[in-house]
């Protein structure tokens, strides 16, 4: 569950770094703590969400951090977080990916990824260089993710994603309530041209888009809401998407009006929301994948919610005025 603290800066603070800031306000926070909690985005001033640790405080300034137990604020490796696998098959094995886990290498870690926490966490059944991506989920998604124990089997399975014959299921917490129960997103996605490693949805006819914007991607995703909070002017929303481009659900959600609770990239504009600082991650979570093979085999695997996706989900319960669709 989500922890909170919270503090008005005094005269004597008075453009300090909001680093230094909370750390001299917080027993217990030091710099360092203080940046893990600005990375996974749970830090605030006066509301709105802080990205850089050096930005300036005033005096009346209201710092607040909020931060999940299960996420704790320890630096230990990401291959350290638990993986739960679903199923471990001759040629594959389906896991339950944790959130904060990479599915593969980053700018600044070639090691903290999906593959090495298995071979950390499972040394007898997996080893790294037997191990292959077939599809991949954001750091911060949790849920089902597919991986291959051979090249071959890799290849059989990408072809699968290819033509577009894995049925994925997502699950969203979002805020505010779509217009529509369910509806189909077609709108194309390209790279923000404003901010680096971020997308965005080009609104509008798909076709006519695409050949004004070559370097517009098509995008489709079928939306159905399972659940509206009135109160809590919030939704669960169930997304199933056809293609895979990008941030598409998260984009797709953005556009239609309903971002993706603790999205730090694309619900960074949501201010005065009553559970605006509920989540320390976005809560998106891959809860099916399933699909038949050209042998005529099928298999599907789901994935439970994760303690802080659960939790969240049982705080907009809690606020009453929850409607099941």
């Amino acid at each position: 569950m989500v922890s909170q603290i919270k503090a008005q800066v005094p005269s004597s603070l008075n453009g300090a770094r909001f680093d230094v800031a909370a750390a001299a306000l917080f027993e217990g926070f030091s710099r360092k703590k203080i940046k893990t909690v600005i990375d996974r985005g749970g830090a605030y001033l006066n509301k709105k969400r802080i990205t850089l640790a050096k930005k300036e405080v005033r005096p009346g300034d209201v710092i607040e951090l909020f931060w999940d137990e299960a996420r704790a604020l320890s630096t230990r490796s990401q291959n350290a977080i638990p993986v739960q696998i679903l199923a471990n098959e001759e040629d594959f094995v389906v896991i339950n990916k944790p959130a904060g886990l990479p599915s593969q290498a980053t700018l600044t870690s070639s090691e903290d990824t999906v593959i090495h926490a298995l071979h950390n966490q499972y040394p007898d059944l997996f080893s790294v260089d037997k191990l292959f991506l077939v599809h991949r989920l954001d750091k911060d998604t949790s849920g089902v993710m597919l991986l291959a124990k051979s090249k071959v089997a890799q290849a059989r399975l990408e072809k699968l994603f290819v033509e577009r014959k894995m049925k994925k299921v997502y699950q969203a917490l979002c805020f505010g309530i779509p217009k529509s129960i369910e509806g189909l997103l077609n709108w194309p996605i390209r790279k923000d041209p404003s901010r680096p490693n971020t997308y965005m949805a080009v609104l509008g006819s798909s076709a006519r888009t695409t050949r004004k914007l070559p370097e517009a991607k098509s995008a489709v995703t079928h939306f159905r809401v399972l659940k509206t909070f009135q109160k809590s002017r919030a939704s669960q929303i169930e997304c199933h998407p056809e293609t895979g481009r990008t941030h598409q659900i998260r984009v797709h959600l953005q556009a239609l009006g309903v971002p993706i609770f603790g999205d730090k990239t694309y619900a960074a504009n949501v201010i005065g929301h009553p559970l605006a600082q509920v989540a320390t991650r976005h809560m998106l979570h891959a809860a099916r994948l399933s699909w038949t093979e050209d042998s005529g085999q099928t298999f599907a695997f789901d994935a439970p919610f994760p303690d802080d996706f659960g939790a969240c989900l049982y705080l907009l319960e809690q606020e009453g005025s929850s409607h099941e669709l």
